[in-house]
C-alpha cells in the first residue's frame, strides 16, 4: 500500500505541473511526448490503479462530457477573482474568490476546528454566519458526495442536505484535493451551492480582531472573471447589513417542514421512541439516538405540546439550531410542559438555552461564541471535577444567575466559565450546550446519549 500511495503522488505530482484533467482521448498524445521519466511515472501510475483498486484511488479515465469522480482528478484551475471580506466597523480584507461570484452578509463568526469543513459548512447553526476557518489549509482532502449514505438513509459525511454557511472565509483553499472519497473540490462545491468564498487574507488578525471586538455583521463579495469590485460601494453596503438574528426567522429556514420517522432496529416495538425537535438539528444527532435502537420521530420546532401528547414518545430531545434562542417562543413553552409532565428530556446547543428559557431563566449573547473542536468542560455533578473535551458551535448561552433552584449547574466551559450544562433537581431532564454528537470534533461526552436512554429505561 505504501508503495501504491508513493507512486500515485510521483504520477500526481507530474500531472499536476500540466494542471489539467487526463481524459481518455488524450492518453495518446501523453504517451507519444513521455520521455524516460515521464514512462516511469505513467508505468507507476498503471501499478497505482492496479494496486489500490480496492480502495477506491481509481483516476477514471473519462469522456470530456464527464465529471472525473476520483480523489485523484486535477482540476483545472479556473482565473483568479477579486473577492472581499467587509466588516461593518469598515475593516476590509482583500483576497481572491472561489465558489460563487456573489455577496453575501451575515454575522462573521470564526471556528478553530482543524478538520472537517463538510460537516461545519453543512451545520445548520451557521445559517445566517459567514464562516472563517483558522486552520491555514482547507479543501486539501475535497468533498465527498452526498449519495454516500448510512443505513438510515443519512449522508455519512454532512450534517444536513446542503451548505448553511452565508459564506467560507479560509487562508488557503486547496484546489487539488486527495482523498478516496472525494467527489469534487470545495471550489466546486460551494460553486454548485451559490456559496461565496475568500482565500489569501490574513484569518489570524481577523480572529484577532473578532475576538477583541466581537462577532461583526459583514459582507463576502466574489466579483465575476475579469471583473473589478468597488470597495467603497462595498463598505457602504457592509454598513447597514442587516442583523440575520433580528430579521430573519434562522430556525423556521433550516428545520423540517413535516414530520420524519427512522426505526432504530429490525423491531421498533421492542424500542423507546424519542420525539426530536427540530430547531436545526445535525444528522449524527439523529443517528446517535438510532444507534441505541431507539426509534426517531423527527417534527418542526413549532409543535406544541398537545401534539406531542398525541404521539405519546418515551422520550423527547430539543436540536441545536441557529439565531437567538428568545426566538423559539412555541418550542420554550413545548419544553415547558415536557418538563411538568415529567417527560425525559434532553437538550443540545440551543435545546440547553431553551431549556435556560423554559424554567424561567434568562440567556445573554457572548462576544464572540464558542467555535471549535477541543473546548473543554467541567462535570460539577462528579466529585472529582472531570474535564471532557468538546465540540462547540454557538452564540448565546445561559445565565447561570437566573436559574431557579430546582435546576443544577451541570457543566462550565474551562476557559471562560460560563455554563455548559443544566440538570433539573426534581424530573428526569438535564441539557447541555456543546455537542456530544460531535461532528466535527471528539466523542468523549457520547455517553450523555446513553443517560438519556437510561432516564427513558428507568
Amino acid at each position: 500500500m505504501f508503495r501504491s500511495q508513493f507512486l500515485y503522488y510521483v504520477f500526481f505530482n507530474f500531472l499536476s505541473t500540466r494542471g489539467k484533467i487526463i481524459y481518455r482521448g488524450e492518453l495518446s498524445l501523453l504517451i507519444e511526448n513521455i520521455p524516460s521519466i515521464k514512462l516511469f511515472s505513467f508505468i507507476a501510475f498503471l501499478i497505482c490503479i492496479h494496486d489500490t483498486s480496492r480502495k477506491h484511488y481509481i483516476l477514471r479515465l473519462n469522456d470530456k462530457s464527464e465529471q472525473p469522480r476520483s480523489s485523484c482528478y486535477l482540476q483545472e484551475n479556473r482565473p483568479p477573482r477579486e473577492a472581499a471580506l467587509v466588516l461593518k466597523n469598515g475593516e476590509v480584507f482583500k483576497g481572491t474568490g472561489f465558489g460563487a461570484s456573489k455577496i453575501a452578509s451575515g454575522e462573521v463568526v470564526f471556528n478553530t476546528a482543524f478538520a472537517n469543513y463538510p460537516d461545519s459548512l453543512t451545520d445548520p447553526s451557521y445559517n445566517g454566519q459567514i464562516l472563517t476557518l483558522t486552520t491555514p489549509l482547507v479543501g486539501n482532502y475535497g468533498v465527498p458526495s452526498y449519495d454516500l449514505k448510512d443505513e438510515w438513509g443519512l449522508p455519512f459525511y454532512f450534517e444536513s442536505n446542503s451548505i448553511k454557511a452565508e459564506g467560507l472565509v479560509v487562508f488557503e483553499c486547496c484546489k487539488q484535493p486527495s482523498h478516496h472519497a472525494s467527489s469534487k473540490t470545495l471550489d466546486t462545491w460551494l460553486m454548485e451551492e451559490g456559496i461565496p468564498g475568500i482565500e489569501g487574507i490574513d484569518t489570524r488578525r481577523l480572529t484577532k480582531l473578532l475576538r477583541s471586538h466581537g462577532v461583526m455583521l459583514g459582507l463576502i463579495a466574489v466579483a465575476e472573471e475579469d471583473n473589478s469590485l468597488d470597495i467603497e460601494e462595498l463598505k457602504r453596503k457592509a454598513a447597514s447589513v442587516p442583523d440575520p438574528n433580528l430579521t430573519r426567522k434562522l430556525v423556521e429556514e433550516v428545520c423540517v417542514k413535516e414530520h420524519l420517522h427512522y426505526k432504530g432496529s429490525d423491531h421498533p416495538g421492542k424500542h423507546p421512541t424519542v420525539v426530536l425537535v427540530d430547531c436545526g438539528l445535525k444528522n449524527n444527532i439523529i443517528r446517535s439516538l438510532l444507534k441505541r435502537g431507539m426509534n426517531v420521530i423527527v417534527v418542526p420546532y413549532t409543535i406544541q405540546w398537545n401534539e406531542i401528547v398525541d404521539i405519546n414518545p418515551d422520550g423527547i430531545v430539543f436540536s441545536n439550531g441557529p439565531g437567538d434562542p428568545k426566538d423559539c417562543t412555541i418550542t420554550i413553552e413545548t419544553m415547558a410542559s415536557a418538563i411538568s409532565e415529567g417527560l425525559p428530556t434532553f437538550g443540545i446547543c440551543l435545546g440547553n438555552q431553551i431549556m435556560g428559557l423554559a424554567v424561567e431563566g434568562d440567556t445573554y449573547k457572548l462576544k464572540f461564541g464558542h467555535r471549535a473542536a477541543n473546548k473543554p468542560v467541567i462535570d460539577l455533578s462528579d466529585p472529582q471535577k472531570h474535564a471532557y473535551i468538546t465540540s462547540q458551535n454557538h452564540g448565546f448561552c445561559v445565565d447561570r444567575n437566573t436559574l431557579p433552584d430546582d435546576v443544577e449547574l451541570y457543566f462550565i466551559c474551562a476557559d471562560d466559565d460560563t455554563l455548559e450544562g443544566i440538570k433539573h433537581v426534581k424530573q428526569p431532564v438535564f441539557a447541555v450546550q456543546f455537542h456530544p454528537e460531535a461532528t466535527p470534533g471528539p466523542y468523549d461526552t457520547e455517553f450523555l446519549f446513553d443517560m438519556f436512554q437510561e432516564s427513558i429505561d428507568s
